[in-house]
């Protein structure tokens, strides 16, 4: 007869102190571009990510966000709807997107049809034509949702904070409605041959090919370069402004608080990541406690450690009530000091270090979790190591350690404030 759960009493949690990675094969095209292969042998479901330094700092701003949102626009002998409809054929999926530093390309489908699926897209890629008409509908399209978007003092906040914290780099520059207006079709395809078909950085694949799959997707590849100069890390100088700006009618305040910060090389970062989640990543974070659960001044706040090419940053990010505004402050400046001066209990410290582990584990779940970790390490000249550095950081750190890695980097008279509202 099997014993009863005390159902009183919690499971005990075991914290795994290693995780096993699983590395990629690696492979390269004629022109040296690096292809990165995970195997993924309990499904047959394929994924396979381009990477280009197309971001939009190589260009205007909005001819990298239109260039890659018209890849897919058509070719002189094929319609949009025509190439979807035979992606769709394919039981395949594509999505692209575009940060500061570069541009994304995702192809998803199955095994038994990736090779000519991406054939398909490959061609229609390159032999994009960027029809006039489609490009002046996604212009419109941009500048409503932009104009409409303006009207959120979550926008006005985050653009104002983005323009101060990165001002005098391309990160600061900021889309204006009427910016889409002068965009010229012959400027997407400049940026097109540019730096797509001369910047495609690296291919990551998860799938389960055979090594004739892998010489056919490495040959309709071969006319792609990488050919772009990497651009130099951008020089940014601190700021501390403290910015009001103003929304007549406006009900809530959007609030922006941070400052640069460092990227995941740095020796503090894992410790910064624990600091970061006790103040306020996750649903039961100080932050979310005091000004959500016990003020009820928000629906959500929170604070996220962000990274691009040049650095990193930490943000304080919530929206309240226009008379909740000055206590907010107020409760999150007492937050950050409390993080500063006084040591976390270790009760606090359990809940917060099993919430992270169950993250880890979560994010490094099968070879489609496990690619993106290599990725992101990768692309940052890391590899598995650095993970299993935050591992070990997660397991061991003390609460004196994080009192003081709070206390180095988290200073509220060093922050830049905005408000928006």
């Amino acid at each position: 007869m099997k014993p009863k759960l005390n159902r009183s009493e919690p499971p005990c949690v075991t914290l795994e102190s290693e995780i096993h990675f699983l590395q990629p094969d690696r492979y390269a095209t004629a022109h040296g571009i690096p292809v990165f292969i995970m195997r993924n042998t309990t499904s047959e479901a394929v994924k396979i990510d381009l990477m280009f330094d197309a971001g939009s700092n190589y260009d205007d701003k909005t001819v990298a966000g239109l260039t890659t949102e018209l890849l897919l626009a058509g070719t002189s002998n094929k319609s949009m709807a025509e190439i979807n409809d035979m992606i769709d054929d394919f039981g395949g999926y594509f999505n692209s997107s575009v940060s500061a530093d570069h541009a994304y390309l995702s192809i998803y489908g199955l095994n038994e049809c990736t090779v000519p699926l991406v054939q398909l897209i490959e061609e229609s890629i390159f032999n994009a034509v960027f029809p006039v008409e489609e490009l002046e509908r996604m212009k419109a399209e941009r500048k409503d949702k932009l104009k409409v978007s303006l009207e959120k003092v979550s926008t006005l906040a985050q653009r104002q904070f983005q323009a101060s914290l990165f001002a005098g780099t391309l990160y600061g520059r900021l889309n204006q409605p009427e910016d889409f207006e002068k965009i010229t079709r012959k400027q997407l395809v400049h940026f097109f041959e540019k730096n797509f078909k001369c910047g495609l950085r690296k291919i990551n694949w998860v799938g389960n090919p055979s090594e004739a799959e892998i010489t056919s997707v490495l040959k309709v590849f071969e006319r792609w370069k990488n050919e772009v100069p990497m651009q130099g890390l951008a020089e940014f100088k601190t700021s501390r402004e403290k910015i009001t700006l103003e929304k007549k009618d406006a009900v809530q305040t959007g609030i922006r608080i941070g400052k640069l910060l460092f990227d995941r090389s740095h020796p503090d970062y894992h410790k910064m990541t624990v600091v970061n989640t006790i103040l306020g990543e996750y649903f039961g974070s100080r932050l979310m406690s005091n000004i959500r659960e016990d003020k009820g001044y928000t629906y959500g706040i929170g604070s996220y450690l962000g990274e691009n090419q040049s650095s990193g940053y930490f943000v304080i990010a919530t929206e309240v009530g226009k008379e909740f505004l000055e206590d907010t402050l107020v409760q999150i400046n007492l937050e950050l000091e409390r993080m500063r001066n006084e040591l976390v209990p270790k009760e606090e410290l359990n809940l917060v270090r099993n919430y992270l582990l169950g993250q880890f584990l979560r994010g490094a779940d099968g070879p489609f979790a496990m690619m993106e970790l290599f990725s992101v390490a990768e692309t940052k000249g890391l590899d598995f190591s650095f993970y299993q550095k935050a591992l070990k950081t997660l397991l061991e750190i003390t609460p004196e350690e994080i009192q003081s890695t709070a206390f180095k980097h988290l200073n509220s008279e060093e922050m830049l404030v905005i408000t928006a509202g």
